[in-house]
This record gives C-alpha cells, sequence and structure tokens, in this order.
C-alpha cells in the first residue's frame, strides 16, 4: 500500500505566506493596469466628444462670433469668447478657483502661476470634469502652424490627484482643428514623459494615439 508524506503546519504556513506575498505585489499591479486602462477609455472618448464639438462650430461659426473675437483685445476677453462658445456643448458651470484646486506634473511638481500650463480659466460640467482654457495669443501670422489656445479636461474634476497624464489631459486649439498635447516625432520624449519621473503632458497625445504602447 502507497504511503504519501502530510505536509507539516510549517510547511502550510510557508506556502500560504508565499500565496499571500504573492498576491500582495500582484494584485494592486492589476488594479493599477485596470485603471490605466479606464483612464485611457475615457480620455479618448471625451477626446472624440470635444472634436465633434469642435468640428460642429467650425461649420456653424458665425460673423458675430469671429466679430467677439476680433473686438477682444485682451487674453482674458478672448477666453471669454471661447467659453461662451463652448459652454453649451461641453456644460461648463460652476466657475472653480485656483485657490480651491491645485494642479501638478505627473512627477509631483506643483504647477506655479507663471507656467506655461497653469490655467486660470476653470469651469466645472455637470457630468464631473473641470475643463480649462488658457488664450496663448499666438501672432496672426503663424497661427495656422501653432494652436492659439489651450485646453485642459481633469476627468475626476476637482477630486485628486489633479496631475497631469494621470486624471489631467489637455488639447491644442487651432484655428482650424484640435489635437492633443505632447504629439512629437520623438517617440523616446513622448514616452519618457508620460512616466513618473516626467511632466505627463505628453499623456494626453501617447493615450490617444498610442493607447500607452510604442515600439
Amino acid at each position: 500500500m502507497n504511503k504519501y508524506k502530510a505536509f507539516t503546519l510549517s510547511e502550510i504556513f510557508v506556502v500560504l505566506a508565499l500565496i499571500i506575498a504573492t498576491a500582495a505585489f500582484v494584485i494592486p499591479n492589476l488594479l493599477e493596469d485596470n485603471k490605466k486602462l479606464d483612464t485611457i477609455a475615457k480620455w479618448k472618448n471625451t477626446y472624440q466628444n470635444i472634436t465633434y464639438v469642435f468640428s460642429v462650430l467650425h461649420v456653424q461659426a458665425s460673423q458675430v462670433d469671429n466679430m467677439a473675437f476680433e473686438k477682444a483685445s485682451t487674453d482674458k476677453e478672448k477666453e471669454k469668447v471661447l467659453y461662451e462658445l463652448l459652454m453649451p456643448y461641453l456644460r461648463m458651470e460652476k466657475e472653480v478657483s485656483n485657490n480651491d484646486y491645485k494642479t501638478y506634473y505627473l512627477n509631483g511638481d506643483l504647477i506655479k502661476d507663471d507656467d506655461y500650463y497653469y490655467i486660470t480659466n476653470l469651469h466645472s460640467t455637470n457630468s464631473g470634469k473641470v475643463i480649462g482654457l488658457k488664450w496663448l495669443n499666438t501672432p496672426e501670422t503663424i497661427q495656422d502652424k501653432f494652436p492659439i489656445a489651450l485646453m485642459a479636461i481633469d476627468l475626476n474634476g476637482v477630486k485628486k490627484p489633479n496631475r497631469w497624464g494621470y486624471d489631467i489631459f489637455g488639447i491644442n486649439i487651432y484655428t482650424n482643428k484640435i489635437e492633443p498635447l505632447g504629439k512629437s516625432d520623438d517617440d523616446y520624449y513622448i514616452k519618457s514623459d508620460c512616466t513618473k519621473k516626467g511632466k505627463g503632458i505628453s499623456c494626453s497625445y501617447y493615450y490617444y494615439i498610442y493607447g500607452g504602447q510604442l515600439n
């Protein structure tokens, strides 16, 4: 008759400890990966919706709208005109104060008020997002090649962490198109910027175009 050696209690505890240690390492990574995939899906959907909004505005732009931009003499006035055009489509409602809403780069650095990506025209939407607009005061002679305004979208709204590339993504607004922030011919820069050591600006382009994958 065959005899089988039973596991000792200490051996069972060792196996259980290994299982628990493995689970403690794997499960958080799986949860983080799932959260990242969910964020990428939300960003892609949001960008597609905003692309549609701008396509509608481009078709429906009236002479009155064009005159409103021409009459606006300051960046703030032009931001207001842009906000009023977008507000009905994006349902931007309550104004968000910079005192209550601080934004950060992906590496954790605070975005200061003299930074290019510091935005003061902020509004929450009825879906819980925070949308910011910034007029870039681009000279008319190069407006066909460079963006005239910047839009930031916080998918989580005022809820932290409020970091670029984590829950904040951005769009460059041109006179005749929009595109995700971070477009570059340098694949290495795009990927490295979308890490914990980078600013996270390129994540807007990286996630939308490549889904977070570059060869």
